[in-house]
């Protein structure tokens, strides 16, 4: 079974959070939601949506390695990555191993501040863009894959984000038959 781990934390938006979640879970992906807090709690999102994550990031195994790992945007929790030391460190781990490294929204600066695959082409919500261009060839797409990194713009795209992590991960058909089981094909 492929796996992921998604990472938040407060000021998440929900909309990023909860359509990539819930169609790579239907799609039989085990997915694990772990909070860079420092004590496990609720996280609270962008609109007071609290959230139960299944672990801290500091309960997670060094060893492990998911398929794919993942971040909502929301502007506090990108800025809450772009400090956090352990973001730096899942997304390194994964990125070197050849892993799917994925961020949406705000979040893609997150990649940059921690230097994951500069030169490569990203998206991001518009208001970020001037954050990330000297670094990356910046594209406007709902949804940017380049190599085993995976962008997205917000809130509006989140269904084609999470669509497009699922086929990476589980294939076409997979991707095709959730798709149409839930209205968007």
């Amino acid at each position: 079974m492929s796996k992921a781990l998604v990472l938040i934390a407060p000021g998440f938006e929900e909309i990023e959070f909860c359509v990539p979640v819930d169609i790579l879970r239907r799609g039989e992906v085990d997915v694990t939601i772990a909070s860079i807090l420092e004590k496990k709690c609720s996280v609270k999102s962008r609109n007071g949506i609290m959230v139960e994550p299944d672990c801290l990031v500091s309960d997670l195994p060094s060893d492990l390695l998911y398929d794919l790992v993942f971040v909502p945007g929301g502007l506090p929790c990108a800025e809450a990555f772009v400090e956090s030391k352990d973001f730096g460190e899942i997304y390194t781990k994964h990125n070197n191993a050849g892993k799917l490294v994925a961020a949406i929204c705000a979040s893609p600066m997150a990649l940059n501040a921690h230097g994951i695959n500069h030169g490569r082409k990203i998206t991001s919500y518009p208001a970020m863009q001037s954050k990330l261009e000297g670094n990356y060839h910046y594209c406007s797409d709902a949804v940017v894959v380049d190599g085993n990194m995976i962008t997205s713009r917000g809130p509006g795209t989140a269904f084609d984000f999470g669509f497009t992590l699922l086929e990476l991960l589980k294939g076409k058909e997979v991707k095709d038959k959730i798709a149409s089981g839930m209205l968007c094909s």
